[in-house]
């Protein structure tokens, strides 16, 4: 592999590492924060539920979190119910939302059913160089 494919490669998986670790920051603060988020529109809050629980798994597995995808996926799902219910459990003005529970999962499920398309174009297409570099979670 020529060594500015290499390098364009390798800053590529780092720009997906700070993503990931900014999106769990953002998830983590808007979780555990006292108060809930203002309500721009009707259900505005699922949305972001949805949008985190899709970025930060994502962008994990993008940055080449090495736990196996029958392992990591399931992890997350169990994540996306456990954090509303920490969520109700640690803030006394927060309260657990099934509603909001099942907005985290969608977003996970999301961000599976992109990571099997991404994946599957990764294995089928010409990038044989990011083969060598990501192997360790195709």
């Amino acid at each position: 592999m020529a060594p500015i494919r290499q390098w364009a490669l390798i800053k590529t998986q780092h720009l997906f590492v700070f993503l990931f670790v900014f999106f769990m920051a953002a998830l983590l603060y808007g979780v555990f924060r006292p108060e809930p988020p203002p309500q721009l529109f009707s259900n505005s809050d699922k949305l972001g539920h949805v949008l985190i629980f899709f970025a930060v798994p994502l962008s994990g597995r993008l940055a080449g979190i090495s736990l196996p995808d029958w392992r990591y996926w399931p992890l997350w799902a169990g994540l996306a119910m456990m954090m509303e219910y920490l969520q109700g459990a640690l803030q006394p003005t927060r309260i657990f939302s099934i509603e909001d529970a099942y907005a985290n999962l969608a977003g996970v499920v999301g961000a599976f059913v992109v990571w099997l398309v991404i994946r599957r174009v990764l294995r089928n297409g010409r990038s044989a160089d990011y083969h060598l570099v990501h192997s360790a979670y195709l």
